[in-house]
C-alpha cells in the first residue's frame, strides 16, 4: 500500500489541491493528513467553519471519485469547537477516515491518530497538554484561549485548567490499542523529543518527551508527525527512528508551496517532495 502523507496545510486551498495532484501522480491509494487541517484568520472561528463546510466536502468528494481514500487527524490550531463538524464531514464520505483520537484500519494497515500537543507558548490552548506528568504548564502569549460550539473564550487561570487535564504522556496511554506493530501507523501531530523532528529556528528541540517513551514502548512500522514547521528546514531531520519505529516529520511551507511524503508502506520506500 502506498500513502501520500501531507501536515500543516492551514486551509491553505492551492497546498490542498498539490497534494490531491501529486497523490493521482504517485499512484497512491490514500491521502494522510497529519493535522492543522484548517485555514487561519482574524475571525478564526468563522473561517474555519466555513472551510468544513463548503470545501472540505467537495474535495473529499473529488478524492472519492478519484479512488483516493482521505484519513485525518487534527492539529493544535484546529478549533476543538467545530470537532463535532469534522466529525460528521467525515463520516459522510466512506472513503474518509477521521483519526483525531481514535483509529481506523485500511488495507490491513491500523491507523492511530491524535491531534494533542505539549503546551507551549500559544494562546490557543484546544489541544495542548503538559508533556508529562511532572511538567508544569507555559504562560500563554496573551490570554489562553479554547473554543466550544458557540466560539473562542478565554481561560482565567490556564496553569490551574492544565494541571487538572491529563498529561500528553496519559493522554497516548488512553490511545486505541494497536494491533500488530507491523501493520501499524500513528499519525501523531506532535513530534517526538530527541531525534531532529521538532528543531525550531534557534536549534531548540521541542519535540515531545511523551511521544518519543511512548513510540519506544509502542513500536510501529510507521509514525508519521508535525506541528513544527520549520524542523527539517532548521537543522533537523524529515526521517528518523525510534527503536523499530521508522518516523516522518515531513516539515511544511507557505504560501502555494506544499511538502509532501509519498510512503509504501510494505517497502518504506519514500520520496520527499518540496
Amino acid at each position: 500500500m502506498k500513502i501520500l502523507y501531507v501536515t500543516d496545510l492551514h486551509g491553505r486551498r492551492d497546498a490542498y489541491e498539490i497534494a490531491l495532484e501529486r497523490a493521482l501522480k504517485s499512484r497512491v491509494e490514500a491521502i494522510v493528513n497529519g493535522g492543522d487541517l484548517y485555514p487561519l484568520g482574524s475571525d478564526l472561528f468563522a473561517v474555519q467553519r466555513e472551510f468544513l463546510k463548503n470545501y472540505l466536502p467537495e474535495y473529499l468528494e473529488r478524492c472519492r471519485k478519484s479512488g483516493l481514500a482521505f484519513l485525518a487527524t487534527l492539529g493544535n490550531m484546529d478549533l476543538k469547537g467545530h470537532d463535532a463538524l469534522f466529525q460528521r464531514v467525515m463520516g459522510e464520505h466512506p472513503h474518509a477516515h477521521s483519526l483525531l483520537e481514535s483509529g481506523a484500519t485500511l488495507d490491513g494497515y491500523t491507523f492511530i491518530g491524535s491531534a494533542m500537543t505539549t503546551d507551549g507558548p500559544f494562546s490557543l490552548k484546544d489541544r495542548c497538554l503538559r508533556d508529562t506528568r511532572e511538567e508544569n504548564a507555559h504562560p500563554a502569549r496573551g490570554p489562553a484561549l479554547v473554543s466550544d460550539s458557540r466560539g473562542i473564550h478565554p481561560v482565567a487561570d490556564w496553569p490551574r485548567r492544565a494541571d487538572g487535564l491529563p498529561s500528553l504522556e496519559e493522554h497516548l496511554a488512553a490511545l486505541p490499542a494497536a494491533g500488530e506493530p507491523d501493520k501499524t501507523v500513528y499519525v501523531l501531530h506532535q513530534p517526538p523529543y530527541g531525534v531532529g523532528q521538532g528543531i525550531i529556528a534557534s536549534g531548540t528541540d521541542v519535540g515531545s518527551r511523551a511521544v518519543a517513551n511512548f513510540l519506544a514502548a509502542h513500536p510501529a512500522r510507521l509514525s508519521l508527525h508535525g506541528h513544527i514547521h520549520e524542523s527539517p528546514f532548521a537543522g533537523g531531520r524529515w526521517r528518523s527512528r525510534i527503536g523499530g519505529t521508522a518516523c516522518v516529520q515531513p516539515g511544511q511551507l507557505s504560501g502555494a508551496e506544499c511538502v509532501s511524503v509519498v510512503i509504501d508502506l510494505e517497502t518504506l520506500e519514500m520520496e520527499r517532495t518540496c
